[in-house]
């Protein structure tokens, strides 16, 4: 009798130490870093943002240049065949509006004058004293390359977001990003040529669509 006891108290504890080290072991694995490895996330992310195609975001936009510079107010509404984007002065006054589709651009300037041209860039420095580079813009205001031109060089932070990129003539430094409706979007992001610095700060994403 004592003997079947002890082989019993034997196996129990047998039993325990072999269920503790399985244990032990499945606490010890090493967690699986792929997972955060930044240039996964990066893609993941992407993937994510490359599928919007619609939003509208209200901001601030700060422009420095020779001769003049400019400070205001933005309101930008996004769609694949066309951008339709308010200026505001400071004191609220509407500098421009500006429609681009993919035939042209069309400014109306604050005495109801329209101005059109095929290149916003041409357009905006004429008629707005600097260069609004809204071909590549609705791209990376969202945190991703253009669909056109040669990348030169991006770099990404820890979460896979990215933080620098040159494109088409443009640096484009991202400060910050917050979570709008489930994706990280750049809250303030800087645009720089030789001789021109656009800085665009969003206040307010909304109405984002996918594909």
């Amino acid at each position: 009798m004592m003997m079947l006891i002890s082989r019993t108290i034997a196996l129990f504890l047998l039993a325990c130490y072999l269920s503790g080290c399985s244990i032990l072991r499945t606490q010890e694995e090493p967690a699986d870093h792929a997972t955060f490895n930044p240039s996964i996330l990066h893609d993941q992310h992407m993937v994510l943002i490359d599928n919007i195609d619609h939003f509208s975001l209200i901001g601030r936009l700060g422009v420095m240049t020779n001769p003049k510079g400019f400070s205001g107010r933005v309101n930008w509404q996004h769609a694949p065949d066309k951008d339709n984007i308010d200026v505001f002065s400071p004191l609220g006054g509407k500098v421009a509006n500006i429609i681009k589709t993919d035939e042209e651009v069309v400014l109306t300037n604050s005495k109801d004058e329209h101005v059109s041209s095929p290149d916003a860039e041409i357009l905006t420095e004429e008629t707005l004293g600097f260069r609004l580079p809204l071909s590549g813009l609705s791209y990376w205001a969202l945190g991703r390359p253009s669909d056109t031109g040669l990348v030169e060089y991006m770099t990404w932070d820890e979460n896979g977001r990215i933080n620098k990129l040159k494109q088409n003539g443009w640096e484009i430094q991202y400060q910050d990003y917050e979570a709008n409706e489930g994706y990280f979007l750049p809250k303030k992001i800087t645009l720089r040529t030789d001789v021109l610095i656009i800085k665009l700060i969003v206040e307010k994403w909304s109405e984002l669509q996918t594909r």
